[in-house]
Parts: structure tokens; sequence; C-alpha cells
């Protein structure tokens, strides 16, 4: 029996039998939680939802082994992202670095989660919603992309929105919480339909002054030296703009886009940019048109279409006036003569500690002298002044002139009004923010 047993174990096994292999044990990974996202997050396009995944019980460590890989797939079922998460002190694994893919399936999408051991696994699966982006609004509505202005981690915000997908303007950007100056970045974006002059540095300084008006998230005081500059495929006039104060980094990029007819000037507004890099450049790097997109949008705001400003004349731009009796004449040109109900509006401010009063004048004249008043007011020596052509639709309570707007403002000059150094002013100084 013995022997028996022996020549049957060494018998040739029957062609086409295998050997069956060892059962596989149950496996010993514990089963993945993920933490988030979850069906209630909602998570705009070009965004990072970060992941959270927990192994076995809250609180147990995983063993030192597992790793956690994460597939996230859009509503059509395909894979859009794979990344591996890293195990934290507590032992929870997070993934931090996937954006949502730009241009793409909005929706319910899934998250799974695979807890590895060897060769040995476990898989959780969720779902999370993904919203377009205001960058893939922008596209769908007027038919140019843009990234979002966000840099530093200032948070930015749509906030002007007029016209339509013919001609219009969009102003995007926000600041970053901080003690007087604040981290600013913006991005304006105007479109006009057609091929507007752009010959020569003055028809592109006209396009802006006549034809835009209104532009900068904050007034302008002049425009600078225009440049012909490459951008993109499109031969364009760069120019640097002085803000209100000191710390304003202003541009303005001017160009046809022939593949929409288009008219386009896109404008960048930084406060305190990042060091070592070209902000400006970097904030309209991403800018392209889609001739395909059939645009049709329509912003909750029109546009306005209104006269050139007035072009201011003097004093030049800046100048400086010392003591009570000087005599400070604002003078301006109209594009053309006043209607009968027609009135220039003079609007004066000035600063002082944190407080910024306005004034506003009105005359039929195309000039103005600066009230001795507000030399003795509690000031910090600097006026701005701009004027606005208006058309007067009744009186105030002083029998002033009120009305609604003929043309754009124009650029936000300023004069220096001091006091002689032998003279000091009656009222302390109090001047935190930054004059010209």
């Amino acid at each position: 029996m013995l022997m028996a047993l022996s020549l049957g174990a060494c018998a040739p096994q029957p062609s086409g039998v295998t050997t069956p292999s060892p059962s596989v044990p149950p496996s010993s990974v514990p089963t993945p939680t993920i933490l988030f996202p979850g069906p209630d997050t909602i998570v705009q396009m070009g965004k990072a939802p970060g992941f959270i995944v927990e192994i076995g019980p809250p609180g147990v460590q995983p063993p030192p082994a597992v790793r956690v890989n994460i597939e996230v797939l859009n509503p059509s079922g395909q894979i859009e992202g794979l990344v591996g998460a890293v195990r934290g002190a507590d032992g929870v694994f997070r993934a931090n670095g996937w954006l949502v893919p730009h241009r793409q399936e909005a929706g319910t999408w899934q998250v799974r989660a695979t807890a590895r051991e060897g060769s040995v696994e476990s898989t959780a699966s969720t779902s999370f919603e993904v919203v377009r982006s205001t960058s893939e609004v922008l596209l769908d509505k007027y038919g140019f992309w843009i990234d979002s202005p966000s840099i530093q981690g200032i948070p930015v915000d749509l906030v002007d929105e007029r016209g339509d997908a013919r001609n219009g303007m969009i102003r995007w950007g926000g600041a970053k919480p901080a003690a007087h100056v604040l981290p600013e970045t913006w991005i304006e974006v105007h479109w006009r339909t057609g091929r507007f002059p752009l010959a020569d540095p003055e028809q592109a300084r006209l396009f802006m002054l006549d034809e835009l008006g209104s532009f900068g998230f904050a007034p302008i005081r002049q425009l600078g030296t225009f440049r012909q500059v490459p951008f993109k495929q499109w031969q364009a006039w760069l120019v640097t703009a002085r803000g209100s104060f000191s710390y304003d980094d202003v541009q303005w990029m001017l160009f046809y886009a022939p593949e929409v007819d288009k008219t386009f000037a896109i404008g960048t507004w930084l406060v305190l940019p990042p060091k070592g890099v070209d902000a400006h450049g970097l904030l309209r790097s991403s800018f392209e048109v889609d001739p395909t997109v059939k645009a049709q949008g329509v912003a909750a705001k029109p546009l306005e279409h209104l006269m050139p400003g007035p072009q201011l004349v003097g004093p030049p731009l800046g100048e400086r006036f010392v003591g009570g009796q000087a005599q400070i004449t604002l003078a301006w040109q109209p594009w053309r003569p006043l209607a009968l109900d027609e009135y220039f509006q003079v609007r004066v401010d000035y600063n002082y500690g944190e407080g910024n009063p306005q004034l506003t004048y009105s005359t039929r004249t195309p000039s103005f002298e600066l009230p001795a008043s507000l030399y003795v007011n509690p000031n910090c020596g600097v006026f701005n002044w701009q004027v606005t052509v208006m058309r007067q639709t009744g009186t105030d309570e002083s029998g002033q002139p009120e009305g609604v707007a003929v043309s754009y403002p124009s650029l936000y000059w300023y004069v220096i009004w001091a006091y002689p150094s032998d003279r000091p002013a009656g009222f302390p100084p109090h001047c935190p923010n930054a004059q010209f």
C-alpha cells in the first residue's frame, strides 16, 4: 500500500490538467473611506478638489506597506486623473495637486480610491459635482478664453460685465486683505466688432479715450507711450498707464483679431505684484479667441455709448501751488459746444486719513476755479479732478443741476495745493495713503 501510494504520487498527470494553486487568503487591507470630496462637493473646472482617504477604522494606523491611488472619472466614465495619495502623520491619505481640467463635461464625476498592500487591494468610490468656471462661461457667452487672474492666492470675482458678444467688456479680479496697501490683481477685456483704426500711436490712444471711454479698475491719470509689439499671432500696441496711486501698476494691450473681426483691449492692473516674473504677461498669456464658438451672450448691464470725455488742458498734471492766495483754474476742451440742456460736472476729491471726500460742481464754461475753502479743510494737499458732460434732468435741494452723463469722464488729473514751509497747516498731518 505504501509503495502504491508512492508510485501514484510520482505518476504523470493527465494532459490538460493543472495542479491547483494555494487559495488566496482574504484581503488584509482595510477598506478605504473617501472623506472628501463627496456628493455635496461642488468644484469649478480649473480648481483642485483635494482628496482625503481614510483606511480602516478612524484613529487606527493602517499597515505601513499600504499605498493609496485615486482615479477621477468624468460623467462619460473616462479617466481624467490618476494621482497617488500621501500618508499623513495621522495615518490619513491626502492628494491636493490635481486640478479638474478645463473645457470638460460638467455634471457628476466619480472618484475611486484603491488601497493596495502588495498584490492585495480594496476599493471605494464616491461622486462630486463639477461646474463650469468663469473662463468657460466667458468662452460660451463672448467667444474668447482667458484664465482666472488669481495670483499669489488673491481671491477674484467677476465684478463687472456689460454689453453682448458683439461689443462689451468684463472686469475680473480682487484684493488680498492686508494693512493699507492691498495686493491686488485685475484684468479687463474690452471688445468691439470691426477693425478700428490702429495704424499709429495716436489712433490707438483715441480708440481708448473715444471708443472705450471708461476703462480701468480705478480712474486713469495718464496714458504713456504706445509701443508696437507682437501679441500671440497679432500685431498689437502696448501702453503703460498711470493710476491714482504711486503703487498702481497698469498696462494695456490693443489689437485687431481678424479671426473674429473684433478689436480688443486687454488691461492688467496690479498692486504689489510678485517679484521675478512678468505678472502682466502672465495675466494675459492665456487669452485666445475661438471662431468656432457661435457666441450670443448678453450681459445683465448694457454697454454705455457716450461721447468722448473732455480733454483736460491745465494746470498740467501734478502742478504744485503754494499758499491760500493761489488761484487754481482748471481748464478743459470739450469735443463740441454744449447743448442748451447740458453742463459740465466737475468732480473734485481729496484724501485725508482714511477718508476721501468728494465734491461736485457745475458750470457751463470750460473752466473752474478751485474754491479757497478746500485749502483750509483738513486735506493731504492733493486735489484730484475730473470732468463729465451732463444733460440736466432736474435740480437738487440747493438748486444745483442734476442730470445724466452725456460723455465719458475725462482723465483723472490732480494738482498739489501745499502750505508754505514757514506757515504749516492748521490741522495735523494724517496722510497714510500714497499720493503724487
